[in-house]
């Protein structure tokens, strides 16, 4: 990092406040400077009294403009990040989306540090039933609880996306096969709590989960395909179950 670099990233994190005293402070450092050194040559007996009126006058002037242009800069900022979010974010659950889901998927299974990992694809069962049955709110809060359950059962260093509908992926990061069976079943079993939480206690909310461990010579693409196939498979077999593979190999769960 850049001596500029550091000092712009301190400065962005100070209040508007902090921001514009900065500024009117270089500002009235500059002008007393320029004074010291014009007046000291030709009216060294007007020094003092025109430093002081330089000074006054700086903040008079400045900080008003220096406050109203940082701020504008500051409400550009903002939108600038809730556009960002709006692009990355699907607004619903707090996940990640499709596309940033895929994008960053496909940094880490590139990434010369990516030595093991699974996708999961999971699924609502009988999610338009709901819908009809219950209305589109409670179908909303559904998947806001079903985004919850996601995010809560796995690290940070996970990924974890609604991409489409009713249907999430995770990505879990260095995570064999052990590992993402257990989070892959903590994800089935704590579901099943969201009826609770949404005020259906009347109604099964279960999920199909479909599953591909990275194995030797799968690129993304692999995966992401052998996954959807075990979610169909899931689908097709009862439903609220896991299927899983690790790489080419045959299904094991």
């Amino acid at each position: 990092m850049t001596a500029s670099h550091y000092l712009l990233t301190r400065f962005g994190k100070l209040s508007l406040f902090r921001q514009t005293c900065v500024v009117v402070l270089a500002a009235i450092i500059g002008a007393d400077t320029l004074t010291l050194v014009f007046y000291s040559i030709f009216f060294a007996d007007r020094l003092l009294l025109d430093l002081f009126l330089t000074t006054v006058i700086t903040v008079a002037v400045g900080f008003p403009l220096g406050y109203f242009f940082l701020r504008q800069q500051l409400k550009l900022a903002l939108i600038a990040a809730k556009l960002d979010r709006a692009a990355r974010i699907d607004h619903l659950t707090s996940l990640a989306n499709r596309k940033t889901f895929f994008e960053e998927a496909e940094a880490i299974v590139g990434s010369e540090a990516f030595k093991e990992g699974a996708v999961l694809f999971i699924d609502a069962d009988h999610f338009k039933s709901i819908n009809d049955t219950f209305g589109h709110a409670i179908g909303d809060a559904v998947l806001q609880e079903m985004g919850g359950v996601i995010r809560s059962s796995i690290r940070e260093s996970d990924l974890a996306a609604r991409i489409g509908g009713e249907e999430f992926a995770v990505f879990l990061v260095e995570a064999g096969r052990d590992k993402t069976l257990e989070v892959a079943e903590r994800i089935r079993q704590n579901m099943r709590g969201v009826r609770r939480a949404v005020g259906i206690e009347d109604r099964e909310i279960t999920v199909s989960i479909g599953i591909c461990v990275h194995g030797p010579g799968q690129t993304l693409n692999d995966i992401l395909l052998r996954a959807d196939q075990n979610l169909y498979v899931a689908k097709n077999s009862g439903r609220d179950c896991i299927v899983a593979t690790t790489g080419f190999g045959p299904v094991f769960a």
